[in-house]
Formats: structure tokens, C-alpha cells, sequence
């Protein structure tokens, strides 16, 4: 395991920390970063999606503990015994939230709020929840500042909302150190292979198997492709200064089109496939940019990674891996 972007975060060494969905994308890359930095960590997944095998399960300092967290039985007490609580587990997706809308409240409101609740009477110094820029909505203004009208279109989106203000009351009238960190457009290793993967990982599996691109819409929507390594340091600064009660929105600070992002990922491919278009899908904002000025000035948040350096490192493993079958 390598430091963050080329950062240690001492702080860490020697602490305790509570990863809910630390099997999943972000979350085995966020525990990752922390074992790096001689942490201690329990990491809470039900293994819906994450994947025991995304971290190293024999490590010393790690416990992976397979249950739900609106299930679990002892979580007062695990929050008792952490420093830092990082809370990632999600059911993920605008497009399933329309599918799946119970088990959406259920995971991203209902578990948040048990977390919340176990940490009221902790001495832990920050809770970090992972919440998403959908709950914007349309963007009136582009980039995205904190202070953004918030008008989410798909359930998915209300439910992070909702968690959210969950978590910021709950350091007003609870005594919570929450943080709330927005990702926009999160990208990398490990790819999700399901039918809600991201756009990036959708458009990686159809080209290694030869297949064309689909863009739904016109391809002139812009989203902000931020690496999953730049959402780890993110995560560690709001962890280490961050002021309870803060917001910050994590991206890239760059906006790529649908359409762009498509005739890049066929060039690092080196391959013509056919791009078809169908229609917009319900619940899919058209415009989403960050503004992360706020984050850079509170916490010195810089992204190392551009778009083509995560590309290009996610087209090899995708090759590798599909070598090896």
C-alpha cells in the first residue's frame, strides 16, 4: 500500500477508525489509505457490492464485520472505541433509488441515522459522512458552490439529502463532529461491475468487450470526473481539519462532457467503436461541476489525478483482468 497522493496523515498513526462500506469502490480504498497510516480499522459491509477480497483481509490492524448497519448488533460500542468514523456505506444510484425506494430509505436514511445516534455519546474527534453533489439537482450556476439551491430529482438524491441534515443536526443538538464531504463523479479502481455502474466503468467493459457506447441524451450533459484517490485525501483532510458543521464539495474542479468522455476512453483504447444515442433517462441531472475553492482554502485539498491519468490506468487493469479470465 502507497500513501495518499504522496501524503502520510500522521494523525492517523495509532487511531481508531470505523469505516461503514469499507469492502466497497471508495470505501476499500479509503481503508487502505488509513491501514497505510498504522490505523486501526473496523470496517462495517453487508457485501452487497463491496468485496471482501478489495482489501487485505489478514492484516493486523484490520476487522472486517459482515452485517447491515441497521442491524448490527454492539454499534454504541464500536463507536465508543473510534477516534474517526467514516460513514460510506450507501445503496448507490439515481436510476435504482426509482427502482428500489424502500431499501434506498432504508439503507441511506435509516442506517445513517442509527450511526448518528451511536456516536451521540462517543468522544469520537470526527464523523465523516459521505454525501453526493445529486442532491443539487439541475445546477442553476456552474461550478457548483456549497451554497447551491438544492432540489434533488430522484429519490437517491433525497435520500443523501436527508442523511446529510441528519448528520449536520446531529452536531448542532447532538454534540456530533459530523463533516459533510459532496463527491461528484467518483472514478477508479476497484471497478463495479452492475447494472448502476458509472458511466466510466459502463463505457471500459463495453469497449474491452468490443461492444459501442451508449449515451443517453445528447452527450452535451457535463459531469466532474473526480478520481477515487483525490476522494481518499479528500476524506482524510475533512477527517483531520475540518470544523464540525462544515460542508465541502469534492470533484476534480474540471467538467468533461458525456460526449468528450467518450471519444477520450476510445483513444486510450485505440479503437473506433460506435457511439449510439438513446434517451435522456429520468432522474439524471444534465449539468454537474464542482466549485471546490472552499475545500482547497479550509483543508488544502489539491487533485493530483486528470481525467486521462485515471482513464488510462483503469483501461489497463480492465485489459489485465480480462487477459487473465
Amino acid at each position: 500500500m502507497k500513501p495518499v497522493n504522496g501524503i502520510s496523515h500522521r494523525a492517523f498513526h495509532g487511531t481508531n477508525c470505523l469505516v461503514t462500506g469499507g469492502c466497497g469502490f471508495i470505501g476499500s480504498n479509503l481503508t487502505r489509505a488509513l491501514l497505510y497510516s498504522d490505523a486501526r480499522v473496523t470496517v462495517i459491509d453487508n457485501l452487497s457490492t463491496g468485496r471482501l477480497e478489495h482489501l487485505p483481509s489478514s492484516h493486523p490492524n484490520l476487522t472486517i464485520l459482515q452485517a447491515d448497519l441497521n442491524l448490527i448488533e454492539g454499534l454504541e460500542s464500536l463507536a465508543a472505541k473510534a477516534d474517526y468514523v467514516f460513514h460510506l456505506a450507501a445503496q448507490v444510484g439515481n436510476i435504482k433509488s426509482l427502482e428500489e425506494t424502500d431499501s434506498d430509505a432504508r439503507t441511506n436514511v435509516l442506517g445513517a441515522v442509527r450511526l448518528y445516534r451511536a456516536c451521540r455519546n462517543s468522544a469520537i474527534r470526527k464523523l465523516v459522512y459521505a454525501s453526493s453533489s445529486a442532491i443539487f439537482g439541475e445546477a442553476e450556476t456552474i461550478p457548483i458552490r456549497e451554497d447551491h439551491p438544492q432540489r434533488p430529482a430522484s429519490f437517491y438524491a433525497l435520500s443523501k439529502q436527508t442523511a446529510e441534515q441528519y448528520a449536520l443536526l446531529a452536531q448542532t443538538l447532538w454534540g456530533v463532529p459530523a463533516v459533510c464531504t459532496r463527491f461528484f463523479n467518483v472514478y477508479g479502481m476497484p471497478m463495479e461491475k452492475s447494472e448502476y455502474s458509472g458511466v466510466i466503468n459502463i463505457f471500459m467493459e463495453r469497449l474491452a468487450e468490443g461492444r459501442p457506447l451508449t449515451i443517453y441524451g445528447d452527450g452535451h450533459q457535463i459531469r466532474d470526473f473526480v478520481y477515487v484517490k483525490d476522494i481518499v485525501q479528500a476524506l482524510l483532510l475533512a477527517a483531520e481539519k475540518a470544523a464540525p458543521g462544515s460542508t465541502f464539495n469534492i470533484g476534480s474542479g474540471r467538467s468533461c462532457s458525456i460526449r468528450e468522455l467518450a471519444e477520450i476512453v476510445r483513444e486510450i483504447a485505440g479503437t473506433h467503436s460506435e457511439i449510439r444515442y438513446e434517451a435522456f433517462r429520468a432522474g439524471e441531472v444534465k449539468r454537474s461541476a464542482a466549485d471546490i475553492g472552499h475545500a482547497q482554502e479550509q483543508l488544502g485539498y489539491q487533485p493530483k489525478y486528470g481525467l486521462s491519468d485515471g482513464l488510462q490506468e483503469i483501461w489497463a487493469s480492465t485489459k489485465t483482468a480480462r487477459t487473465a479470465v
